[in-house]
């Protein structure tokens, strides 16, 4: 049924494509042979014109005319202008004309009579665009074209008469012109093989088709029936008027032959696609069809059970046997190397995740165990001190007045100095409760949601950035200097603050730790955030810039690698920034790295969706 409807829908296809597709592509070809043929029509007029113009071009510049002009040589017309000149050049007309636009000589034929050339109404001195055609202000001017006169339209051609070199000054006018008569459409038809023709404007009944644009345009009109296309344009005269509709008649022989390959092409198609079906079917339920069912079976089986262990043993040694023994041994290995994956993946998730957990632990606990050790050595300053002693003295009758305002003093001093090691240990103490309670949140999240989402929350950039910045130890051996930008107060994102906290702290102690390896002796520590959009969504950009050791090209293409580290070998595992990455990640953002080079800084950039307003 499959396959009927297949071929089926091929000879629908088929017979779309050959009637929507081919058969317009004969009509279209024929159009373009219409207008081909228009253009063919245009370029024989053109090239007459041309032809013309090359002859008026050739007796102008002539020093026997230039003196017959200006009344010199008075013979010039009895050796050189004759009926018989006109007639080896197809001339119908010919005129000579004064400075003055005064006729000197004119010859008109006309059916072979010679008429006077005021008959023709356009060189008179009372005709429209007479000066036009009888003066010239320039060597250089010539006019040739089209014009109407009262015995039909006329090619015609105007030039200044001047010396053999070209040169003036100009003694006059030339004027030669044919009539576009019968006979010459005769011969242009014989020389283009169109069937050409010309109506003059007042006689034609197409000039209502063409609107003021399209006579500007010159554009093409179209009329066809089953028989021919009739294709038309208009010419204009010199005066840039409309003169005549110029039409070239096209045969529609082309479209006539794409019926009949559309016919005969459709009715081939029908006849084998038939053949090919049955034989199509045949073969296909053979070799094809039942075996892949049995296999189709055997998959569905496998599916329904989940059983991978099942086996097919299709009897057959065509492909389609083969593919079913490769499925048999495709579905045993599946099998075994799901088996392996499970225990495998459990395995590996685990120590990630101890991993991990231990990593941001140890970053969480570097500086509480700083701050316990400054509060331990803040316990034992008043060992240090000989209060009891001050105090023994102090009350001792026979001591001098001298002695008791020095101890006096004494005492007063050692107290301001156990105050002010109090209010130290008070401010320690503050972050060894701060880095208690990152590390009691990372726990409880690990206990606790261990196989759950953390749940985002809009995060004041600048909060979380103070907080996270209490990973850098007051006593380190570089002075190292943390410049929180103004701008950070302006912006929120949508983050897990205790992960964030995570990630912040981590890249600010990896910037620390640079600053120390790189033996800076003014490390600089620069937090700032600005706005950027990426895919359309609107991002919280942060970046952590450092002075410290940097590194290379190749290292920034590894950074974030998981076990990668650029640290001393034995000193870190390399999980921090692959876990970074990950946890930024699962926020919905991204992290990347740059360094200009070893020993010149590197900034680390984390970009985090923007809270709904983005700013505060």
């Amino acid at each position: 049924m499959t396959l009927l409807f297949t071929i089926g829908a091929f000879a629908v296809i088929s017979y779309i494509a050959l009637t929507r597709v081919i058969a317009p592509a004969f009509d279209e070809l024929e159009m373009s042979a219409a207008r081909t043929d228009l253009v063919r029509a245009q370029r024989a007029i053109d090239s007459d014109i041309e032809t013309l113009q090359v002859i008026t071009a050739d007796w102008s510049p002539w020093d026997d005319i230039h003196k017959y002009a200006q009344g010199q040589y008075p013979e010039f017309i009895a050796t050189n202008i004759t009926p018989p000149t006109l007639a080896n050049l197809e001339l119908d007309l010919v005129a000579i004309y004064a400075l003055d636009s005064d006729l000197k000589f004119g010859l008109l034929l006309i059916d072979g009579q010679q008429r006077s050339v005021d008959e023709l109404g356009i060189l008179g001195a009372d005709d429209f665009g007479s000066l036009s055609l009888t003066e010239h202000q320039s060597i250089d001017d010539t006019i040739v074209g089209i014009v109407n006169t009262r015995f039909g339209p006329m090619l015609i051609c105007s030039n200044p008469i001047l010396h053999s070199d070209d040169t003036g000054p100009i003694a006059g006018t030339i004027v030669m012109a044919q009539f576009l008569s019968e006979s010459r459409l005769v011969r242009l038809r014989e020389r283009t093989e169109v069937y050409m023709d010309w109506i003059p404007i007042e006689e034609s009944d197409r000039l209502s088709d063409f609107d003021q644009s399209s006579l500007a345009r010159g554009d093409v009109l179209v009329d066809s029936n089953e028989s021919r296309i009739l294709s038309s344009t208009m010419l204009f005269d010199i005066f840039g008027a409309p003169i005549l509709v110029l039409s070239a008649e096209t045969p529609r022989d082309i479209s006539a032959l794409g019926r009949q390959t559309v016919t005969g092409a459709m009715l081939l198609l029908l006849i084998g696609g038939v053949l090919a079906t049955i034989v199509m079917w045949l073969l296909l339920r053979r070799i094809i069809l039942s075996p892949i069912e049995s296999l189709a079976g055997h998959i569905d089986e496998i599916r329904a059970s989940g059983d991978l262990s099942r086996k097919l043993e299709l009897d057959s040694d065509d492909e389609i046997g083969a593919l079913a023994a490769q499925f048999d041994n495709l579905t045993s290995e599946v099998h075994e190397a799901r088996q392996a994956l499970l225990e495998q993946s459990f395995k590996a998730g685990k120590a990630d995740t101890a991993a991990e957990v231990l990593h941001n632990i140890r970053n969480a606990m570097t500086p509480m165990v700083n701050g316990i050790e400054r509060v331990s050595r803040a316990f034992r300053v008043a060992d240090g001190l000989r209060i009891g002693e001050a105090t023994q003295q102090l009350v001792d009758t026979e001591c001098p007045p001298e002695r008791k305002a020095k101890l006096i003093e004494y005492i007063d001093a050692s107290f301001e100095r156990i105050k002010n090691v109090g209010i130290e240990a008070t401010e320690d103490m503050k972050i060894v409760m701060s880095q208690s309670r990152q590390v009691e949140g990372i726990l409880s999240d690990q206990e606790q949601f261990a196989n759950v989402a953390p749940v985002d929350e809009d995060i004041v950039v600048d909060e979380v950035v103070e907080e996270a910045a209490h990973v850098i130890p007051k006593k380190s051996k570089s002075k190292i200097d943390i410049d929180m930008g103004k701008e950070l107060i302006r912006y929120r994102v949508r983050a897990h603050r205790v992960g964030l906290l995570q990630v912040l702290g981590n890249l600010i102690l990896n910037a620390c730790e640079s600053i120390q390896r790189g033996n800076a002796s003014d490390g600089r520590i620069s937090l700032s955030a600005s706005e950027a959009v990426i895919e359309d969504r609107p991002m919280v950009r942060l970046t952590i810039r450092d002075n410290g050791c940097g590194f290379s090209e190749d290292v920034s293409k590894r950074i974030f690698q998981r076990g990668y580290t650029s640290k001393i070998e034995g000193s870190a595992t390399g999980l921090g920034l692959h876990w970074c990455a990950n946890a930024v990640a699962g926020m919905g953002g991204r992290i990347f790295a740059e360094s200009q080079g070893t020993g010149k800084g590197a900034e680390f950039h984390v970009l985090l969706p923007a809270a709904e307003d983005g700013r505060r």
